[in-house]
């Protein structure tokens, strides 16, 4: 792809990519304090639906990857199981699984919230319309690979969305601006200036998904994409700096 891009360079938001997760145990507390801490302007989190109704934060449809060999309950469907019982599940370094209620709380920046499952979309909604106006998460932007989920988050709450994608496409643009979408979500791996143009002639920004070496850095900044997800926030702000950005 060509190395010089239309757009005027800026310096991105840096996302923290399930928090600091290249430094703590992805999608928990520790995680998304760690990503605050190095510098993120934006934490990013999944979420699903218990099977009690509650919002839980975790990238995975089960616990079995992120549960600690030493966890009294190592395996199960989030879906499938209450609170109480994801209670049992223990993370590496003694965490555990956070609600979504929880991270709203304790931020001090606003979220990118992965819908995981769609079903999942009112009960956030909820959760976003009962913010307090100035609180930080109640700037938080909900993200999802479902139009649906994205869909009844326009209906349900006054919160931006955007639409994640592998590609951006003719249709994913149409998709985004058919669901009145502040952004579209590639992956870095498929994104070129060609396409990121496309997007912005659209009215849409560009948040790209995962960066964590220096050529997909080189990518993203020759995209001149509005944020950059990170599994290393500390590591971005660094190479930003350096760059005089």
């Amino acid at each position: 792809m060509s190395t010089q891009s239309s757009a005027t360079l800026q310096r991105p938001a840096i996302v923290a990519h399930r928090g600091a997760s290249a430094h703590a145990p992805e999608n928990t507390l520790a995680a998304f304090r760690r990503g605050i801490q190095d510098g993120a302007q934006l934490l990013e989190c999944d979420v699903h639906l218990s099977a009690d109704g509650h919002v839980v934060v975790m990238h995975d449809e089960t616990v079995d990857r992120t549960a600690d060999p030493a966890s009294p309950l190592t395996s199960g469907a989030i879906g499938d199981v209450t609170r109480a019982e994801l209670a049992q599940v223990l993370l590496p370094e003694g965490e555990q699984i956070p609600l979504l209620e929880e991270l709203l709380e304790m931020t001090t920046v606003p979220v990118f919230i992965e819908v995981k499952v769609a079903a999942a979309a009112s009960a956030v909604a909820q959760q976003l319309r009962a913010l307090p106006a100035g609180s930080p998460a109640a700037a938080s932007t909900v993200i999802s690979f479902h139009p649906e989920a994205l869909a009844e988050i326009r209906r349900a709450a006054d919160t931006p969305v955007s639409y994640l994608v592998r590609r951006i496409d003719e249709q994913a643009v149409a998709t985004a601006l058919e669901l009145g979408a502040a952004g579209i979500g590639p992956s870095i791996k498929e994104l070129s200036l060609r396409d990121a143009d496309a997007a912005r002639e659209a009215g849409l920004q560009v948040n790209p998904w995962t960066v964590n070496t220096p050529e997909q850095l080189a990518v993203a900044l020759a995209c001149g994409v509005d944020t950059i997800t990170t599994d290393d926030p500390a590591w971005l702000q660094h190479e930003l700096d350096v760059r005089g950005l």
